[in-house]
This record gives C-alpha cells, sequence and structure tokens, in this order.
C-alpha cells in the first residue's frame, strides 16, 4: 500500500485508507477460498491545498484525474471550495485521523 504498491496515483494517506479494505478483503478471500479477490482500487487520492491563511480546497480524485469525492466528507461539505472549515480539517481533523485511527487500523 501506498509508495510500495506501485500505483498510479498520489501517495497520501487518503489512498492507504481506500487500498486498506481492498487488499483485505482481497487477501482474506485467498486464504479461504484460495481464490484471488475481485474488489479493485479506484485510484482514489486526495491532497489538502493551502489556498491561503485559513483557506483550503481538498482536491479528491481517483484514476485519470476524475474527480471524485469521499462520501463521508462530501456529506458535510463542498471540498472543492476554497473553505475555512477544510482549513480547520487539515489543521486539527487529518492530524488526529492519521495519529489516533489510521496508524492503528480502525479508518
Amino acid at each position: 500500500m501506498g509508495d510500495v504498491a506501485h500505483l498510479p496515483t498520489a501517495k497520501t494517506g487518503a489512498a492507504i485508507r481506500k487500498q486498506a479494505p481492498v487488499l483485505v478483503g482481497n487477501l482474506l478471500q485467498l486464504i479461504r477460498e484460495n481464490k484471488v479477490g475481485e474488489e479493485a482500487y479506484s485510484g482514489y487520492s486526495s491532497c489538502p491545498l493551502v489556498t491561503g491563511y485559513s483557506k483550503m480546497v481538498l482536491a479528491e480524485f481517483k484514476y485519470d484525474n476524475v474527480r471524485d469525492s469521499d462520501p463521508l466528507i462530501s456529506k458535510f461539505v463542498d471540498t472543492s471550495k476554497e473553505q475555512y472549515s477544510m482549513w480547520l480539517l487539515k489543521k486539527y481533523g487529518l492530524p488526529l485521523m492519521y495519529w489516533n485511527l489510521m496508524l492503528r487500523g480502525k479508518a
């Protein structure tokens, strides 16, 4: 996953968060049924782009630079618009999610 997967997409925590369930699902099927699973990673990644003090957009995309949006985040905010809430996500939310959830296998 991430850098070692050598996938043609951004090497971000968001990408790994979407790659992990695909990898686990396919490995579990291989272990249980001796057959490779058919789940596929869409190439999703996101990059927080700070556009000014207290302003940010979240560039979300998948393979071929097709715009994509995480269903959870997009319920609350339009990530394609420059916003203070996106900056708060980068400053507080993403580090919290990374250190307390992702690294512990909870997100």
